[in-house]
């Protein structure tokens, strides 16, 4: 029988087999403690270096925008992020630098103490071995512990450029992320380095095990902990962190607001204000679409919830800088408010209550927040302050005095209103007979309906600020079909010529329709976007498409191009749908079935031009556009004018038909065209809609199957308790 050979001892390591530190520390003692007293000398001259910089920071006279810089004594931590540059870091910044240079100060000179007064003579080599391992593996990771900790500092304190660097992806701010990586990966290596030479003693020393363990295990759970952090912080700003479950798609908002909120040129502040306690539905609707607006702007709107008693401090200073916050949050029935700042020192201002949250449709609450929220910002988004918009009153034009005795077919006045209401400023324009001039903040300059001719000298001022290049002046023209002195023939509006200018034609004759169902008569024409406008993704075009393909008008002219223009180019925006046809003078209603009778005789209808469809009563006039190839549109350009063939469609009496909370589409499309005119982003967008409010009836209780509720419960408990029994029958056979 062979005896059993016993189990050989483990063998220390080879003394210096990869140590090179270690037999350093272990055979030089006296100049391994002197390299570590240096080293602590180091640590405390940046500690000095340091702590001057941040009190120095404190102390040092500062003008206004310093004195905001300074450290809060009850945490110095909790300061800005600094502003870009090293030479310009604030207090709080380096009071991270010198506690975190004087705990290094500590451990290097813990460790030449250790070094200088232990006694080890009476020690054998391998004792010296294992303790010269044991100070490198402290020392490491003391110094790795507190480069770790000032990383991690420094990362919180300049989150705000980490997030900044992944949703506008500004390189200037990368810096700002690396610096406090780095910092926390050279911490991550000290400790990582420390370890290895304490490895060759961890199977034969239990305090060396413990410990080698516990830092792999500490590492372990701070690079999870940081890799964690990380791309939680990636997602929330690369992924979208909100999920609409509603039916309606509620809490969406439109691709426009989406472009708008990612294309302003300055930060917005949105602060949603509530002044009592029981807030209505609407406000917390308010508080979900702008979490989402915030998400899908990169960093361009900033959103704040304040409450009146919680944050009354800060309340206290919006309500000083903006009177028109305390005069809406005074108001009896408001019981919340949407406070929009942005410019330099949040000078512009827009403050909406929450009684505008929400309009009423057929006696059904609708929220408008995101279509008011897109106006709104569309303004601020204007450095130029309101557009200021004329309209001629010199020659029986459409008034828009609200005092003026008129009929409703001759008033504009609810378009007025409209237009101010979607933050457009309206200005009458009377021409004096001599020297007639356009008002140098003119955006745009409309004609509406006039009943004689305006003067050579009028319309030559009208010419002067549309085709002089440095005016850059914007004009609508709304040309209405009135008969002519003794009620024959078409009158003439004074702007022909002008028009011709711009390559348009003004048809002298009155157009008439055949109606296409009971409810239209024949001065009626239904008037279609052309397909050509369409393809060209004219503003103007696409916007109505969304909400109707077609306008009612009433007794329209035609308004086509004059010629092949190469400087002016006007694309067709409006024709007529059905049959139409001409007529010289204007049809008294009491002959208008004989007249049509008469349109049976083929000579008739090629002397009146019947045709059915495509008829021209609109045109969008660019300059410098590429001239219309064969069923082309006309590509590029700046807007210069728009001419419709029609006013009546913007008159009050169009304006009575609809209910106190809507507006006639033909209002709308005047309000798109003033935008296109003045090439913005129209506060008229139609892609977005106020979201009707759905109540859920619940079932009644004979209707509800309650065998899934009851039965799917205990199924699932029994499996739960059979999946747990088996598990430990298969432990305890085992």
């Amino acid at each position: 029988m062979t005896p059993t050979q016993p189990t050989p001892a483990t063998r220390p390591a080879a003394p210096g087999a990869g140590e090179p530190l270690v037999e350093f520390v272990r055979t030089k003692r006296g100049a391994a403690s002197g390299v570590l007293g240096a080293l602590a000398v180091v640590f405390l001259g940046f500690a000095v270096f340091f702590a001057l910089k941040a009190f120095g920071t404190a102390a040092a006279p500062a003008d206004k925008d310093k004195a905001a810089e300074k450290a809060n004594p009850d945490n110095p931590l909790e300061l800005p992020k600094p502003a870009g540059d090293p030479a310009n870091l604030k207090r709080g910044d380096f009071n991270v630098g010198w506690m975190s240079c004087m705990l290094a100060f500590l451990v290097a000179s813990l460790g030449a103490l250790w070094l200088s007064a232990r006694d080890v003579r009476d020690r054998t080599e391998d004792q010296k071995r294992t303790e010269a391992r044991l100070l490198v593996l402290g020392i490491g990771q003391g110094l790795g512990a507190v480069t770790m900790l000032a990383g991690l500092a420094l990362l919180y304190r300049w989150s705000d450029s980490f997030t900044k660097w992944l949703e506008t992806s500004d390189t200037d701010e990368l810096r700002w992320v690396l610096i406090p990586l780095m910092t926390i990966i050279t911490g991550v290596g000290l400790v990582f380095v420390a370890i290895q030479p304490a490895r060759a003693e961890e199977r034969s020393n239990a305090t060396v095990r413990r410990i080698v363990y516990g830092s792999n295990f500490f590492l372990t759970f701070l690079l999870l902990v940081v890799a964690f952090v990380g791309f939680n912080v990636v997602v929330a700003a690369k992924v979208s962190n909100k999920l609409d479950t509603t039916a309606t798609g509620f809490y969406e908002i439109s691709e426009s607001t989406k472009q708008l909120l990612a294309g302003l040129k300055e930060p917005v502040n949105a602060y949603l204000i509530t002044a009592e306690e029981g807030t209505r539905q609407s406000t917390e609707d308010m508080r979900q679409l702008l979490m989402t607006a915030q998400d899908a702007s990169r960093g361009n709107l900033r959103v704040k919830f304040l409450d009146a008693v919680a944050n009354r401090s800060e309340l206290r200073t919006l309500v000083g800088k903006y009177p028109q916050l305390s005069l809406t949050l005074e108001k009896v029935d408001v019981g919340a408010a949407l406070l929009l700042t942005a410019g330099e020192d949040e000078k512009r201002s827009a403050v909406v209550p929450d009684t505008e949250f929400t309009t009423t449709v057929d006696r059904r609450p609708v929220f408008q927040g995101e279509p008011r929220l897109f106006r709104e910002l569309v303004a601020l988004s204007n450095t130029d302050g309101k557009p200021v918009v004329y309209f001629t009153q010199s020659n029986g034009e459409l008034s828009i005095d609200p005092a003026a005795e008129a009929p409703d077919d001759r008033k504009a006045t609810r378009l007025r209103a409209y237009l101010e209401k979607n933050y457009m400023e309206v200005r009458p324009l009377a021409f004096p007979l001599e020297n007639p001039t356009v008002p140098a903040d003119a955006a745009a300059v409309v004609v509406a309906g006039p009943r004689s001719p305006l003067a050579p000298a009028a319309a030559e001022a009208l010419k002067k600020y549309v085709t002089d290049k440095g005016k850059k002046g914007r004009l609508l023209v709304l040309a209405g079909a009135a008969p002519g002195p003794n009620n024959q023939g078409m009158a003439k509006t004074g702007l022909e010529d002008l028009l011709t200018t711009l390559n348009v034609r003004l048809g002298d004759k009155f157009v008439y329709s055949i109606p296409q169902d009971r409810r239209q008569d024949f001065r009626q024409t239904i008037a279609g976007i052309t397909n050509v406008a369409v393809a060209a993704k004219n503003e103007v075009a696409v916007t109505m498409m969304k909400v109707s393909p077609a306008v009612m008008l009433e007794l329209p002219r035609e308004v086509a191009a004059a010629g092949p223009n190469s400087d002016y180019q006007p694309l067709p925006l409006l024709v007529t749908d059905g049959i139409t046809w001409l007529e010289d003078d204007r049809v008294d209603e009491a002959q208008i079935e004989q007249v049509v009778e008469q349109l049976n005789n083929r000579a008739v209808q090629i002397r009146k031009n019947v045709m059915e469809g495509g008829r021209p009563v609109a045109a969008l006039v660019s300059q410098g556009a590429a001239p219309a190839g064969r069923g082309a549109p006309p590509t590029g350009g700046t807007p210069v004018a728009a001419v419709y063939g029609n006013a009546q469609f913007v008159s009050d009496a169009v304006g009575r038909r609809m209910s106190p909370d809507a507006a006639p589409l033909t209002y709308k499309l005047v309000g798109v065209t003033l935008d296109w005119l003045r090439d913005r982003p129209s506060v008229f967008g139609s892609d977005m809609e106020g979201k009707k409010y759905a109540e859920y009836q619940f079932p009644q209780a004979s209707t509800v199957d309650t065998t899934r509720a009851l039965y799917f419960p205990l199924a699932l408990t029994f499996l739960t308790v059979v999946g747990l029994g088996t598990a430990v029958w298969f432990v305890r056979r085992k």
